[in-house]
């Protein structure tokens, strides 16, 4: 090798791709076993090929589709290393937890790598969540895509199970996996339970399969109705007729109903992971199907837009280069977008709650202080899945997915009325999302790619439109202008919609948080029991003095109960005198005297007469042909 290749070789080292052999040795045999579903213990076993000399492995750090470097490290347990039957000594990188140093020994060339891993919050005694992420190590020095692996699944004989992964075949309580690369792998989770359904969703004449896999804690969790089977039939078809492609060989929908595990979703290319945010009762009644409609729309929409097509920050070689997350607006933002569209055209939702639910988002963001200090950009920089709600109004969130959404309402209504009503999102959708129909390779993209795709469906000056919303603060960012242009407003009365009863009284939403909801009043976010979890910066109960982690005791004299805040609130208005709070906090009891007498305030839409009604076109089913 010349020095000019040396060169380039150790470029590409430190790019952890590998210039120094072809291909990277393989496959893999993985094997996750659970031999006691009430322990929610995983034993992991991996035999891997190597070559005498210096090893190093990595434990996924980047999740995909969780933006962060927060790959569970710190829970595995019992690492061991051996060959030929001795122990191979291995020590952790002092920089980098998530990287591991060996020495094969000479004459050694298979590898064996066990460990353990608690799944708590993805295992119970009748069902499992796997993601295999989490149980595995893979090698430094090679792209995720050329590294195979073998992998087996060992559960209960009993459990029924759904994956995206091929079987190959199934000999009692051990399942084997056809062979993937490892980028595959960890984009296909399994579930599976002693309590399974499998409903086939393709629609006909389609000859690329969707099914609706099913695992819950008991029969009734999992018992669907017809009426909501037909939603998940029509929301097949309707994706289909919004985006005119498919980019998998297969798609399944994997749904895990359970009170005891973690609870929300995360895409992957030809499957989703979703977790009833509701539990088991997902299915029990109407309000709890409310609150969980969008969740696999949203899933099912990043096969698409995430997956397929996903920024070049978001695309790496493996698992632990740093992922660049300023596009998660367009990720994010367009998938909550599109995928709450497409709830209301499958009917999972109806054109009322769809409307109730972007009401109550245009108000949580309209009374987001902190948008007066920190763009919406650096929310996606700074992504934080598991930042307290403690000062969330001011500090801000995750608000890539609400405010997202509504910057993604504005350009829709932007390309309709710009053009007449002749063109919408779903044009855009369709050309930047379905080139390559029945491929699955991803596609990148940056912001210039997105600029130039809407200019194609609408000629605009949408790089000045974009940058000023997402980089702006407060006043700068036009955060109703989409509403306004849809032939709706956004208002406040003193009733509740049923989507905020719902959210206050049976169940919680992902972006939502369950709770007692009085930003829009007196300036209080408050769990059911009376907590405070979050106070608006500068509000009414700010400036009397209540802050997050208090805990409400009475309200104008009455015990604590969101009752009874509702009632004090209604009759401030009236009697024009502030609500005296009692509130506990570190031991000590306090009274806060709140000034508010504006009245209960829930966010409503509602229609504004002599203008074209958008949102009645933009939710209604379009028509369905065979298609793929």
């Amino acid at each position: 090798m010349n020095r000019l290749s040396w060169l380039v070789c150790a470029f590409a080292l430190v790019a952890s791709v590998s210039c120094l052999a072809a291909e990277a040795p393989g496959p893999v045999a993985l094997t996750v076993s659970l031999p006691d579903p009430g322990q929610k213990l995983l034993y992991v076993h991996e035999v891997m090929p190597v070559a005498p000399g210096p090893l190093t492995l990595y434990y996924p750090k980047w999740i995909p589709g969780d933006h962060s470097p927060d790959g569970p490290i710190g829970d595995i347990m019992g690492l061991e290393f051996s060959g030929n039957g001795q122990r191979v000594a291995w020590q952790r990188d002092e920089l980098d937890r998530f990287t591991f140093h060996l020495n094969v020994p000479a004459g050694v060339h298979q590898l064996d790598i066990s460990f353990q891993f608690p799944s708590n919050d993805r295992v119970t005694n009748n069902l499992i969540d796997l993601t295999w992420d989490h149980v595995s190590l893979y090698r430094a020095g090679y792209p995720t895509k050329d590294q195979m692996f073998r992998p087996s699944l060992e559960i209960p004989a009993d459990w029924g199970y759904g994956s995206a992964l091929q079987t190959d075949k199934r000999d009692g309580k051990r399942i084997t996996f056809k062979p993937v690369p490892f980028n595959t792998l960890v984009d296909s989770p399994v579930i599976a339970g002693r309590f399974f359904r499998e409903i086939d969703l393709t629609p006909k004449g389609s000859s690329v399969h969707r099914y609706l896999d099913m695992v819950g804690d008991n029969a009734a969790a999992i018992a669907i109705s017809d009426q909501q089977s037909a939603g998940f039939h029509h929301l097949i078809e309707q994706a289909q007729a919004l985006f005119h492609s498919h980019h998998y060989d297969s798609y399944h929908l994997l749904l895990t109903l359970s009170d005891h595990t973690a609870k929300g979703g995360l895409e992957h290319h030809q499957s989703s992971d979703d977790k009833a945010r509701s539990g088991s009762r997902m299915f029990a009644d109407p309000d709890h199907f409310m609150l969980d409609g969008s969740l696999l729309p949203h899933e099912y929409t990043h096969s698409w837009n995430g997956k397929f097509m996903r920024p070049k920050g978001l695309w790496q070689p493996d698992f632990e280069q740093p992922e660049k997350p300023k596009l998660l607006w367009v990720y994010e933002g367009l998938t909550v977008y599109l995928g709450d569209t497409l709830a209301a055209r499958s009917g999972l939702w109806s054109p009322g709650t769809w409307r109730d639910v972007l009401a109550y988002r245009a108000a949580a963001m309209a009374h987001r202080t902190g948008r007066a200090w920190r763009p919406l950009v650096d929310t996606t920089i700074a992504v934080d899945y598991s930042a307290p709600q403690a000062w969330a109004n001011w500090r801000r969130q995750n608000d890539f997915y609400r405010e997202g959404e509504l910057l993604w309402l504005a350009v829709d209504m932007k390309i309709r009325g710009l053009s007449h009503d002749q063109r919408s999102i779903d044009d855009f959708a369709r050309a930047f999302f379905g080139v390559d129909n029945g491929s699955y390779v991803t596609h990148t993209y940056d912001f210039d790619d997105v600029v130039k795709a809407l200019d194609k469906v609408q000629p605009s000056d949408w790089a000045t439109f974009l940058h000023a919303w997402v980089d702006g603060i407060g006043d700068q960012v036009p955060l109703l202008s989409g509403i306004a242009a849809s032939g709706w407003k956004l208002v406040y009365t003193d009733k509740p919609s049923v989507y905020q009863s719902a959210l206050e009284n049976v169940g919680m939403g992902e972006l939502e948080g369950h709770g007692i909801n009085a930003m829009f009043s007196a300036g209080l976010f408050l769990g059911t029991d009376g907590r405070v979890k979050d106070v608006l910066w500068q509000g009414p109960a700010f400036k009397a003095g209540l802050a997050p982690g208090m805990q409400l005791v009475s309200v104008d004299g009455h015990a604590w109960s969101a009752q009874a805040l509702h009632d004090a609130i209604a009759a401030a208005q009236k009697s024009k005198q502030p609500l005296q709070i009692q509130a506990r906090n570190d031991g000590a009891i306090a009274t806060y005297t709140v000034h508010y007498d504006g009245g209960l305030k829930y966010p409503h839409l509602v229609r504004e007469q002599g203008k074209p009604d958008y949102l009645k076109q933009l939710l209604a089913p379009k028509s369905v042909g065979r298609g793929s």
